[in-house]
């Protein structure tokens, strides 16, 4: 079977708008929308909140990752999982700014991966 075949079958079966649903809720759990206040009580600085969402930035890209060679998609593939992942975020509220850019991110990551 063809990937462009194998890919084609995903998208009717349901399973990119499954697998975005599912990458909806990991960013959801990685990056809330209301960060958690510090357990001291105090403020956080700045640079540590950076810190953490770029740790779970890099977290959520490798989710996407396996996702996609998990599910075997190719160009077409990604493109309706980034699209089912945007409606999902923006329905939940999070920045259309920021979809973009998380989107555009991932897009460009899945691209420039090094093959094995």
């Amino acid at each position: 079977m063809s990937l462009l075949t194998h890919e084609i079958m995903f998208w009717f079966s349901g399973g990119v708008n499954l697998a975005s649903a599912q990458l909806a809720e990991t960013f959801k759990r990685l990056i809330p929308l209301q960060q958690p206040l510090p357990k001291n009580g105090g403020s956080e600085s700045t640079a540590s909140i950076a810190k953490k969402n770029s740790e779970a930035l890099t977290d959520f890209y490798e989710s996407v990752r396996v996702e996609r060679d998990r599910l075997g998609l190719g160009v077409l593939g990604l493109a309706r999982l980034s699209f089912g992942l945007q409606q999902h975020l923006l329905v939940a509220g999070y920045p259309p700014q920021l979809v973009k850019q998380v989107l555009f991110a991932m897009l460009a990551s899945a691209f420039v991966r090094k093959q094995p």
